[in-house]
């Protein structure tokens, strides 16, 4: 079991960049991770808006829609903490970047 918490810990400083410092690879990495939640949202919205639909025209989805909702709820659910977490780590580099240009 030990061995499946260090690899989960390396995977998830992996993911979020714990050990990377260079400004070229954060910045559009954490615009990657901003422009997915962007995306992200916008499909919640349109199985929303096609919920509204089905239910007021009394269309019957079938289980793969849910499947779906899923699937897109496990999206949002990994990567909102994958860009806090991110953009917490590496708020001092993003800070230096910004001023300097400035």
């Amino acid at each position: 079991m030990r061995k499946i918490d260090k690899l989960s810990d390396l995977c998830w400083d992996g993911l979020t960049l714990k050990h990377v410092s260079q400004n070229e690879i954060v910045i559009p990495y954490i615009l990657f991770f901003l422009i997915t939640l962007v995306f992200e949202l916008f499909l919640a919205g349109l199985f929303i808006f096609s919920y509204y639909l089905f239910s007021t025209y009394g269309y019957k989805p079938t289980f793969h829609y849910y499947m779906n909702a899923v699937i897109l709820l496990l999206m949002l659910v990994i990567t909102i903490p994958m860009l806090v977490t991110t953009m917490k780590v590496h708020r001092k580099y993003i800070k230096k970047d910004f001023l300097k240009k400035e």
